[in-house]
């Protein structure tokens, strides 16, 4: 019996340290082919997290490939998602880090989110292909899950690859003038499942078979977007859209002389961890998520503050 326990202990410490040994090896993997991205095209990914109060801003900027994706800015963005990912540890340099809820993903200057990416330019066998999928894939599953609200603003065109990089955010603010396109070629950053996700089976599959554009009302229509914008607005209304998950109080509390007060970091964070996980993990790995999520937070401060909170509002009421 204790001979038939020992192997099976053998036999799942195996498997544990060979899977560990897969995950290792392909970090590796990826990390070198980042590396190798890095050398290829111009352009820049920014980053800001003092962009406003609880927001932090990440830009697209290649002007002139109307800020299309290269290599080089494939491994800026991934390098982004890393810093993003530390911040919500808890490894933070300033207050802002600290506070910070959501983040806004926009294309620089008003004439285009993301126009496809020109890393083509550089790629042009199937095993470079295979590399730079998998380094944008590994990026955006992340970005997607990470505990920040997340909001693609949207200038002009974001094709093929731009179009995918709208799907890994929450939501989506685009300006009237605004073209989304997937170019009728399989995705490989992940947008095609988001896709579905975001406007269902039937619409995702023309949107992809056809290459059929997105813009104004239309993707307002069909869920692929949140809110509109005048153009040139995108990322000023993604603020006032993002306002009711930075601040607790409404802005009309605000013009009546009240302290705006921001909103639970902690419980903000936690909130998008379990939709994130009801996104893309099996239901028993989501209950545990909301489990733990909801003990890590009761009997919390900032619990106790939410609560009071309330109990403050039902009175005026």
């Amino acid at each position: 019996m204790n001979a038939v326990i020992s192997r099976n202990l053998r036999s799942r410490l195996s498997f544990h340290i060979r899977h560990q040994i897969r995950l290792y090896s392909a970090a590796t993997d990826l990390r070198r082919t980042r590396e190798e991205l890095r050398s290829l095209g111009c352009g820049s990914v920014d980053f800001d997290t003092k962009f406003a109060p609880g927001i932090a801003l990440i830009s697209l900027r290649n002007p002139g490939r109307h800020n299309a994706l290269c290599g080089r800015m494939m491994a800026q963005l991934a390098d982004v998602v890393d810093k993003l990912q530390n911040i919500v540890e808890g490894k933070v340099e300033s207050e802002e880090e600290s506070a910070l809820v959501a983040v806004i993903l926009t294309g620089s200057g008003n004439k285009s989110f993301c126009y496809l990416n020109v890393a083509k330019d550089h790629i042009n066998d199937s095993t470079g292909a295979a590399k730079m999928g998998s380094v944008m894939q590994d990026t955006l599953l992340r970005f997607f899950r990470l505990p920040l609200i997340s909001v693609a603003a949207i200038e002009g065109y974001a094709l093929g690859g731009g179009a995918e990089l709208t799907t890994s955010c929450d939501y989506r603010i685009m300006s009237h003038s605004a073209v989304v396109r997937f170019v009728a070629t399989s995705p490989v950053w992940g947008g095609g499942a988001r896709l579905v996700g975001i406007v269902g089976r039937s619409k995702a599959l023309k949107l992809l078979a056809t290459g059929d554009k997105i813009t104004g009302q239309s993707a307002l229509d069909m869920g692929f977007a949140n809110a509109l914008s005048e153009s040139g607005e995108s990322v000023s209304k993604s603020i006032e859209f993002l306002d009711p998950f930075v601040y607790f109080l409404e802005p009309t509390e605000r013009e009546h002389g009240s302290e705006r007060k921001r909103s639970s970091v902690k419980a903000v964070r936690s909130m998008k961890s379990l939709i994130a996980s009801a996104s893309t993990d099996p239901l028993d790995v989501v209950k545990q998520v909301e489990f733990d999520l909801f003990c890590g937070l009761w009997g919390s401060g900032e619990n106790k503050e939410i609560l009071e909170e309330y109990k403050r509002r039902r009175v005026k009421e």
